[in-house]
């Protein structure tokens, strides 16, 4: 007979008390006055984060586990996740001083070179293209991104 607390589960547990914690701090997201009933809101992705979160780690301690290899971990290439996760560090540290549509291009080139991307017309383009489009879509809705304060010194 297999012991019910496998790995898997303890990490299930972990990954829940996690997620619970995260939508216990999505709370005290400050919301500005005219957005507190509005259906969207500051507060709104993270509770769906949260939420997705919760669901995920019950599933991780309801389903059966299969039974993990431990020799697979020294096969993963763990150094560019490892890499992705600085350069994730530091976008958010540009982002203030550089602006939202340069260090987000930035990010996005930088992670697409990083994942084998080598064509440099499509690494432009792309970056380009999701980072104007989001930020278009971002004005639309009337949303406020920082144009960076490199920028602003400028005018």
């Amino acid at each position: 007979m297999k012991p019910w607390l496998t790995n898997l589960r303890i990490v299930g547990i972990f990954f829940l008390l996690v997620s619970l914690g995260y939508l216990w701090t999505a709370q005290t997201i400050p919301l500005d006055f005219w957005s507190e009933q509005e259906p969207f809101n500051a507060r709104s992705l993270p509770y769906l984060i949260g939420m997705a979160c919760v669901i995920v780690s019950l599933l991780m301690l309801i389903l059966p586990s299969p039974t993990f290899d431990w020799a697979q971990l020294l096969e993963l290439n763990i150094v560019p996740a490892v890499i992705m996760l600085a350069l994730l560090s530091t976008y958010g540290f540009m982002i203030d001083k550089l602006g939202f549509l340069f260090s987000t291009f930035c990010l996005l080139a930088s992670g697409f070179l990083l994942l084998g991307e080598r064509r440099p017309l499509r690494i432009l383009l792309v970056a380009a293209g999701v980072t104007g489009t989001f930020w278009f879509i971002m004005d639309l809705l009337g949303i406020y991104l920082n144009p960076g304060d490199l920028f602003l010194d400028w005018s």
